[in-house]
């Protein structure tokens, strides 16, 4: 292998240039690479996207800064491509280009695409959605394959699990609403869409193994995944049909967040990046093996300068092209300070509106000092920056690895500390001294609030778990007091697809394998078939109700800017934690300019009493999300595991 002191050779190599890749202009096309040891480089032109047919091998020149070069003076949209990199003038690989922005079946050749002719008819007259912050926005996460692929989605049977579902207008099942009708009603701002990069585990040449995989095995970060296509032979199909995904959400004022997945490649020395300058863009170890920060293999070297720009290059495509309105970053804590700043800079250059967070933690160990990496300890060094709140989630369900654990809306009665943090923003609050560990947000847009994702038990599964001694009935209770802390509390709401109507992921249980509380529900279904993860929008039907006080609870939220203060000035100005008996029941006033609200909590099994302001006020959203205008004053009762709003009437 190289031994290479990296920030040297970064001064002597880095190229700041933006063409890398396939670029085409003015009737040519020029292809561009990095690999400053190659002993060669060589371009191959194929006639199909399985490397069967090859026109031709071209050699290619090197410039300057380790920049290989060939221009074919022709237009070569819907030709596909390789490198082949020599090194030692012997040892030779042929691979996709990294920067390749198309490819054709299963991601082993790249494409050649002229990016206009995949504009779907309107691209260029729909508007984005604007959202001024970051504690604005109401996140929906969505697998596509999910989103679709039960029959009782109302999709046509030819776009079901397909980018093309989320363009389909008018889908219901048995009269309710489902798909992009169903976004609609519950009022979201953004859907956020699990790795829609190709990935590596799903052979999209047989579409009919109905294979699944959540997508956190990146292969190619710059091209779409074919398997949601409709036809992934063809480069362009997967590009127009994605293109109409976000023009679908975009006209109905919904944002798009990209998950991404810089953080590991799911090859190793069999990888593009590998094969383009081994050893390079992959974190080595002092022994020369590679790190395994991820936990899936490898972890990547953002703080190399070629790796940093690759990012930076692949998130302005992904920004520009497809008009992306945010990025989640996966492991994000495996990337440097530096590099996480950096991109926050970049992105405001094409839109400060565009969202950006990510997981404050890594899968594993990494060679790279803790205090240089985005965990989220160091969260003050990057404020600009969202990070999951795992504080908030234990604390209202309990542990997320002890299925059995309780939290506060099931029982738990030492969460309501932590819990209060969670609902301040995790920012300092002057009338909160304890749950120090929970305080940690530099201001509340950095705060992504969340009980339940793709990854874990759904909140649903883990209250069937926790709480299996009491009723269905019950269990309802506790999940919309969950729904209610999440959405009403300071920062970003992230909720997940179905959460709003009890989303739950039964397991196929093994042969011989014996039922028991937990095994019969997936905590980990990132390749579990559709029975386990596809949504079924029958269940909306059925709980109705808890839908219908999710969507009170996101219209509640948007229509105050109290519930959504983005400095942790306002925040202590504003917000006031109000003295009860219990420390259990927790009740707070948002209150400025004349709006004036309390909530309480109330997460006994009995009604308790609470306290108001002095004023009159009205309940402006109950344990069903409804309202009575009947004035009261002085106090009022929660009933059992249930949130009360109160609102101050005016000029009373």
């Amino acid at each position: 292998m190289y031994r290479l002191n990296y920030e040297q050779f970064d001064r002597d190599n880095q190229y700041i240039g933006n063409d890398l890749g396939a670029v085409m202009k003015e009737g040519k096309t020029v292809f561009k690479t990095w690999s400053p040891l190659a002993t060669g480089v060589y371009l191959n032109l194929y006639l199909d996207g399985e490397g069967k047919s090859r026109l031709e091998s071209l050699p290619m020149e090197r410039l300057d800064h380790g920049v290989w070069y060939v221009e074919i003076l022709r237009d070569l949209d819907g030709v596909f491509y390789t490198y082949t990199f020599e090194f030692d003038h012997k040892t030779r690989h042929e691979t996709i280009d990294i920067y390749a922005k198309a490819c054709g079946v299963n991601g082993n050749v790249g494409a050649v695409v002229n990016f206009k002719t995949t504009n779907p008819e309107g691209w260029d007259k729909v508007k984005k959605p604007k959202c001024r912050n970051a504690c604005d926005a109401v996140v929906y996460e969505c697998h596509v394959r999910d989103f679709s692929a039960d029959s009782s989605s109302g999709v046509a049977p030819e776009h079901r699990g397909k980018y093309v579902a989320f363009a389909d207008k008018g889908t219901k099942y048995q009269g309710v609403n489902t798909c992009i009708e169903h976004l609609k009603e519950l009022g979201i701002t953004h859907v956020h869409l699990l790795p829609v990069e190709d990935y590596a585990t799903v052979d999209e040449s047989k579409p009919w193994l109905n294979q699944y995989n959540w997508g956190y095995d990146p292969k190619n970060f710059n091209c779409l995944e074919g398997s949601y296509s409709t036809d992934p032979y063809d480069p362009k199909c997967r590009i127009r049909e994605f293109k109409q995904l976000v023009m679908a959400l975009h006209e109905n004022g919904i944002g798009v967040v990209m998950d991404v997945v810089y953080n590991h490649t799911y090859y190793t020395e069999e990888s593009a990046f590998e094969r383009s300058f081994p050893y390079y863009y992959h974190r080595i170890r002092n022994d020369g093996s590679f790190s395994n920060g991820s936990g899936c293999g490898n972890e990547t070297a953002s703080n190399h300068m070629m790796m940093r720009k690759f990012m930076i290059d692949s998130l302005r495509f992904w920004a520009t092209e497809y008009k992306i309105d945010g990025f989640r970053f996966d492991l994000m804590a495996l990337h440097d300070i530096e590099t996480v700043n950096i991109i926050r800079d970049e992105l405001n250059k094409i839109d400060p509106q565009i969202l950006m967070y990510g997981e404050g933690w890594t899968g594993g160990e990494s060679p790279l000092p803790a205090d240089r990496l985005a965990y989220k300890w160091n969260s003050y060094q990057f404020g600009r920056v969202g990070l999951f709140n795992d504080n908030i989630r234990d604390s209202i369900k309990g542990g997320t690895f002890n299925p059995y654990d309780k939290g506060f809306v099931s029982g738990n009665r030492n969460a309501a500390s932590t819990l209060r943090r969670g609902i301040a923003g995790s920012v300092p609050h002057y009338q909160i001294n304890d749950a120090k560990e929970a305080c940690w947000a530099f201001e509340p847009t950095q705060a992504v609030n969340y009980c339940e994702a793709h990854d874990n038990n759904t909140l649903w599964d883990k209250l069937c778990i926790s709480a299996k001694n009491d009723s269905e009935g019950v269990r309802i209770k506790m999940d919309k007091l969950a729904a209610a802390i999440v959405i009403l509390s300071q920062g970003m709401p992230f909720i997940q697809l179905g959460q709003d109507f009890l989303r739950s992921k039964p397991r196929i249980l093994k042969e011989g394998e014996a039922p028991n509380d937990v095994n019969i529900y997936s905590h980990d279904s990132y390749n579990a078939p559709d029975y386990t993860n596809s949504i079924k929008w029958n269940r909306k039907l059925e709980y109705k109700e808890v839908f219908e006080y999710y969507k009170a609870l996101i219209r509640l939220r948007k229509g105050s800017p109290l519930f959504r203060m983005y400095t942790k000035e306002d925040v202590n100005a504003h917000l006031h934690f109000m003295h009860n008996d219990d420390w259990n029941c927790v009740s707070w006033k948002l209150e400025k300019d004349g709006e004036c609200y309390v909530i309480a909590l109330n997460p006994y099994y009995e009604n308790r009493g609470f306290g108001l302001p002095e004023g009159s006020f009205y309940l402006r959203l109950d344990e069903s999300g409804k309202m009575n205008k009947q004035p009261v004053s002085g106090s009022f009762v929660c009933p059992p595991l249930s949130a009360v709003v109160y609102k101050r009437i005016k000029n009373i």
